[in-house]
């Protein structure tokens, strides 16, 4: 890890990479191992240490509004991005998303069956475990080791009569795995905010960024590769003189979290999977289909002790200390398909400015009738293994779909905004390339991280093939 003003002291640099998340982070260590000179510049700071991250609070750099008021955008700003939230999941799309794309008019690029060789090569890296289960909804992948569900999750799967795998999951020493395992050998500058891609002649020459100590640099580089998240890399594009000014429509995903409480404690079983995926499926109760594109799959974490959430879990959940220490404790998520919508957008207000002069990002988040009614059957299901872990369970919401909660984002533009080839090369501009959610296909109904970094590696083998040139 670099000091700002040593490493960016005029060093010649191959491709510069902005942001260090999960997308940055293997772009830099594909480029590294093809023997790239490769520079990582991140706003944030550090975390503590491996086992104890520090996510950065957003101060006055980094304001941002949402509409209405209430709405809550998630984001990190620390190295190592949202993987030090993420819980390691990693699961492939089907070629039922591929069809939900097309019906929501935001169709693949590339076919799904041309990101195989590049999920294989994501799942090598980041040491995906998991079981071939042989389920085409949830298509096979590569996997380091083969796992075992835990006991009482296997029941479960039994009991609501539903396919139940073991969650295929990034692991580091068992922990989830994080953007910073992958950039050993990168040298990664914190503290260092992009300001704008510097392009001469349609060519790209460099980057404007401000340091940690609040002067300004600019660091040279033939080539620069946009990984700061949806709506910071449309930022960039927007202050270099390559973005639009009209909204973007916003694709996140439909979250519903409960936290369920089962009375009695589970003694610790070593050795197993404590995390389930339940693969996707719509319409929960009766037998009529509901009228909605889209669908949406769970997640089960536990049996886990009281241990896991904290000293002071139970005021936060209105719940009596001695009754959380008593019970054992289950998390149900339910991941939905946000459709693109003119009714959910992101603008960026010139009027308004944060303390480095860029214009503030205004988040409109507005649910539709399709979300609503994704959004009801998500509920069903959390509440169905709900009761299905005991008729004692208390269910206790952490997240509804209706929150308004915007956590991974991908962005559309209007039916003209053709900026980037399907390899995230800018069309206009030589140098200029993207590999995040500004650019990756709608997933919508699972965790979009390996899909999103199946594309980054697609992306970075054609900035490996632009610099041979």
């Amino acid at each position: 890890m670099s000091d700002p003003s040593f490493a960016l002291a005029g060093h010649e640099i191959d491709v510069i990479v902005i942001g260090a998340g999960a997308v940055g982070a293997v772009v830099a260590a594909v480029l590294r191992d093809k023997g790239a000179r490769v520079l990582v510049l991140d706003a944030g700071d550090p975390p503590d240490s491996a086992d104890s991250p520090k996510n950065a609070a957003p101060d006055a750099a980094w304001r941002h509004r949402c509409e209405p008021p209430e709405a809550r955008w998630l984001r990190e700003i620390a190295l190592g991005g949202r993987t030090l939230v993420w819980g390691g999941w990693c699961v492939r799309a089907c070629e039922q998303n591929v069809a939900d794309a097309r019906l929501a008019e935001t169709p693949w690029p590339i076919p799904l069956s041309a990101l195989d060789p590049h999920y294989a090569r994501v799942e090598r890296m980041l040491g995906v475990v998991g079981n071939r289960d042989g389920l085409g909804v949830v298509p096979d992948g590569l996997f380091a080791d083969s796992v075992t569900l835990h006991p009482r999750l296997v029941e479960l799967g039994r009991a609501l009569d539903l396919p139940i795998i073991a969650g295929r999951l990034a692991r580091v020493n068992g922990r989830p795995w994080r953007a910073m395992d992958a950039l050993h050998g990168v040298e990664v500058v914190p503290r260092t905010t992009a300001l704008r891609v510097l392009v001469e002649r349609g060519r790209v020459v460099g980057v404007e960024c401000h340091r940690g100590d609040g002067g300004r640099a600019v660091v040279r580089a033939r080539r620069v590769v946009l990984a700061a998240s949806a709506v910071e890399s449309a930022r960039l594009l927007r202050a270099s003189g390559q973005g639009h000014d009209e909204p973007l429509r916003i694709v996140g995903s439909l979250v519903a979290s409960h936290l369920v409480l089962v009375p009695g404690r589970t003694a610790d079983l070593p050795g197993v999977s404590y995390s389930a995926f339940v693969p996707r499926f719509t319409n929960v109760e009766g037998e009529a289909a509901r009228p909605y594109v889209g669908g949406f799959s769970l997640e089960v974490v536990g049996p886990s002790p009281a241990s896991v959430l904290g000293d002071n879990a139970g005021p936060m959940l209105g719940v009596s200390t001695e009754m959380l220490a008593d019970s054992t404790i289950f998390q149900v998520h339910a991941l939905g398909t946000m459709l693109p919508s003119w009714e959910r957008t992101v603008r960026f207000d010139d009027a308004d400015r944060d303390t480095l002069g860029r214009p503030v990002p205004v988040l409109r988040l507005a649910s539709s009738g399709n979300d609503r009614a994704i959004g009801e059957d998500m509920n069903a299901a959390c509440l169905a293994v709900a009761g299905a872990l005991g008729p004692d369970a208390t269910t206790i919401p952490f997240v509804q779909p209706d929150g308004l909660v915007l956590g991974s984002e991908v962005l559309f533009g209007r039916d003209d905004d053709h900026d980037f080839d399907p390899e995230g090369r800018h069309r206009r501009v030589a140098g200029l390339h993207v590999t995040d959610g500004r650019h990756a296909p709608l997933v919508g109904d699972r965790h979009p991280t390996l899909t999103m970094l199946a594309c980054a590696v697609r992306a970075a083998d054609a900035v490996v093939a632009d610099l041979a040139q």
